[in-house]
């Protein structure tokens, strides 16, 4: 790890993609709940079972709730998906509070993770996180992948589940009335990264995020793909 610690925090879903419930209790990394906490989003209060183990040297979080974690890739509205969203965020932020290690650095991945950074930014943490930068992976940006939301008109942007401003998520400019959970992260965190040279060059020129993706001076990309010359 070249001498950095590293902490990973991801769902633990109540049932994985084979329908197994308790699956983290069979895994041989000896995986284990280690505390609960109250989680607070605009529409209520969630209980939050956190389990923690260490896979090859790398501390794991899970986070736990059986409603808002079902199982991978859930199906739900705009509001349910909002509220995973908010309480990954909000879970994460709440980890390191209660273990007392603030990051230098958080790496976010995908827009599943979307808002981790925007709640620190609009003071929903005090000044916790202030000394903390925020570095987003972009993995896909094509429409059909940055997590696109479209509530029920009488719901407006769901203000009252996330608690962040409107702008973060919406496009006035936009002709669809669609949140974009990619753009909160974007406009969010202090950087970008994506998983190669020339897709970044791509989402720089075609993205429908452009010209928010290049508020940010020289985003992160590692080339892709097998080294031909180390094989031959």
């Amino acid at each position: 790890m070249l001498g950095e610690e590293i902490i990973c925090i991801s769902p633990y879903y109540e049932r994985n993609r084979k329908g197994e419930t308790g699956y983290l209790e069979k895994d041989p990394d000896d995986i284990n709940h280690i505390f609960n906490m109250e989680v607070s989003l605009g529409d209520g209060k969630y209980v939050v079972g956190v389990h923690y183990g260490k896979v090859k040297g790398v501390q794991v979080y899970f986070v736990h709730n059986p409603f808002i974690f079902p199982r991978p890739y859930a199906d739900g509205d705009a509001k349910f998906t909002i509220q995973q969203l908010s309480l990954m965020a909000k879970a994460s932020l709440e980890i390191f509070c209660v273990i007392q290690k603030i990051p230098s650095l958080i790496v976010t991945n995908d827009w599943f993770t979307a808002l981790v950074a925007a709640y620190p930014k609009h003071g929903h943490f005090g000044d916790v996180f202030k000394g903390t930068k925020f570095l987003h992976i972009v993995h896909n940006l094509d429409p059909s992948y940055e997590g696109r939301l479209y509530p029920n008109p009488h719901e407006g942007f769901l203000e009252y589940v996330h608690n962040l401003p409107s702008y973060l998520f919406v496009d006035p400019y936009w002709k669809d009335r669609v949140m974009n959970p990619s753009r909160c992260a974007i406009l969010s965190s202090d950087q970008w990264a994506t998983v190669s040279n020339s897709y970044k060059q791509e989402l720089l020129e075609r993205s429908p995020l452009a010209s928010i993706l290049k508020n940010h001076a020289n985003p992160f990309a590692f080339p892709n793909g097998i080294p031909k010359l180390g094989r031959l």
